[in-house]
């Protein structure tokens, strides 16, 4: 009887495995078309990979400046519109280009001792907000977009101008909490 149930236990298994490998064989047609490809099986020979040889640097083309190009620095002009004397009053107009992709990122001009930027005061043409306004006045960051203008143009309204000499001004643009395309100006103030 143990006979028996070991030789019905291996034929079960034998039919069961033969049903799964009539799934798992190729079909004849199959073989037949394997038959009629033919296939080269040589020894296999792998070429060292392609290494270029360096080319020497080519004249940059006019429309890809490189960056040390004076076109490609950002510019910053800054200059009093009704008087450049001392303790008089006067527009101030900056102009910043920081000639590159703005991107989403902030401006942000930096003015010396004396020098505040209030609400009246206009970038592009709109007021500033308060929390643009930033240092008692002496910073002002405004967010600008990829889509803004590639010119900014700040203008101080109605300021008195501090004592005489040179006063520094700088702009640059902020992108991922990094200053980049830093210019700087200087506005001379001579003595009444």
């Amino acid at each position: 009887m143990l006979k028996r149930k070991i030789i019905s236990k291996i034929s079960i298994g034998l039919l069961t495995s033969a049903a799964l490998f009539s799934f798992i064989l190729p079909t004849n047609e199959a073989n037949a078309q394997e038959v009629n490809t033919s296939h080269f099986r040589g020894p296999i020979f792998c070429p060292p990979p392609f290494k270029p040889k360096p080319q020497p640097p080519q004249n940059p083309k006019p429309d890809n400046p490189l960056p040390d190009n004076p076109t490609q620095k950002p510019v910053l002009e800054v200059k009093a519109v009704n008087s450049n004397k001392e303790w008089t009053t006067s527009d101030i107009e900056i102009t910043y280009k920081p000639n590159t992709f703005v991107g989403t990122s902030y401006v942000e001009f930096n003015f010396p001792y004396r020098f505040h930027a209030s609400t009246r005061d206009t970038l592009n043409g709109k007021t500033l907000d308060y929390t643009q306004i930033l240092n008692d006045g002496q910073t002002v960051r405004v967010p600008v977009y990829a889509l803004s203008s590639s010119e900014f143009k700040l203008v101080m309204v109605r300021k008195t101008l501090p004592n005489a000499g040179t006063h520094r001004i700088t702009a640059e643009l902020q992108q991922n909490g990094k200053n980049i395309n830093h210019a700087e100006a200087t506005l001379e103030i001579v003595p009444r």
